[in-house]
């Protein structure tokens, strides 16, 4: 007689991920929004799910090809930490019963976890901590003979503060003379006013009107940018260097999704 087979959720590369995880993780998910009082389509929940399990799937056979591996030493000390975090061994205890969890589960499961820490450390090892950046000024406004008209006068050597302050629709930042502060590339909402900005070569200079037409409602805003300063190796804020680490991560595992045979086993939307 032919040995049964588990029931699967999905593969990965040929590897399983069971119907029986994929129903606990969703269970505990389901949970977990409730508790938050954030609940969601149940067609959402198991797409979220199987996702981020197809997602660590990859990530631990990226980790194996790397020869990333964990100590049970270092599970149990980081076990020992949440535990002291949990109040002690009780508190704990309680903690994983309320959250569908038996010990060994867990375990298993914060092995994964540091496993992924390490690779997405080793991942984003080349992200660097400053950047080229520089601080700017800009005007806005939504005419297009009033943005001609207030270019010339910066031209002519008006104050462009004071031109940001008494024309510009940015009533956010013309209080402060429509100055940006430093920004790094990859920063702004309207990318011709960051690149208009990097393209300006020393403090003072003005760029040329720059009109950006918004696709949804056909308005056309017109622009001018004066550079204050330029920084080659500025420190990033933590913000963005936060951010600078989630996509270049990302896109890692993108690249590993995109080259991956995945095959779903179950229905979903």
């Amino acid at each position: 007689t032919a040995t049964p087979t588990e029931p699967l959720a999905a593969t990965v590369n040929g590897q399983p991920i069971t119907l029986a995880a994929y129903e606990r993780e969703l269970a505990r998910y389901e949970q977990a929004q409730a508790q938050l009082g954030q609940p969601v389509a149940d067609n959402d929940q198991q797409n979220v799910v199987l996702a981020a399990l197809i997602e660590k799937q990859l990530i631990m056979q990226a980790a194996a090809a790397e020869n990333i591996s964990i100590t049970p030493a270092m599970v149990d000390e980081k076990m020992a930490e949440l535990q002291t975090a949990a109040g002690g061994a009780e508190p704990f205890s309680q903690w994983l019963a309320l959250n569908q969890w038996t010990a060994a589960d867990f375990h298993e499961a914060l092995t994964t976890e540091l496993i992924i820490g390490h690779m997405r450390d080793r991942v984003t090892a080349a992200v660097p901590t400053t950047s080229e950046q520089v601080n700017a000024r800009y005007i806005q406004v939504n005419d297009a003979e009033l943005a001609e008209t207030l270019h010339q006068r910066a031209l002519a050597g008006d104050d462009f503060a004071f031109l940001a302050q008494q024309n510009s629709v940015d009533k956010a930042t013309a209080v402060n003379g429509g100055e940006l502060g430093f920004f790094a590339r990859g920063s702004l909402l309207v990318p011709e006013v960051e690149t208009a900005a990097f393209a300006l070569q020393a403090p003072g200079d003005i760029s040329e009107v720059i009109s950006v037409t918004d696709a949804d409602s056909e308005q056309t805003i017109y622009y001018l940018v004066q550079l204050i300063a330029r920084d080659a190796e500025r420190p990033l804020t933590a913000e963005r260097r936060y951010g600078l680490l989630q996509q270049t991560f990302q896109a890692w595992l993108d690249d590993l999704r995109t080259q991956a045979d995945i095959e779903l086993l179950i229905d979903t939307p």
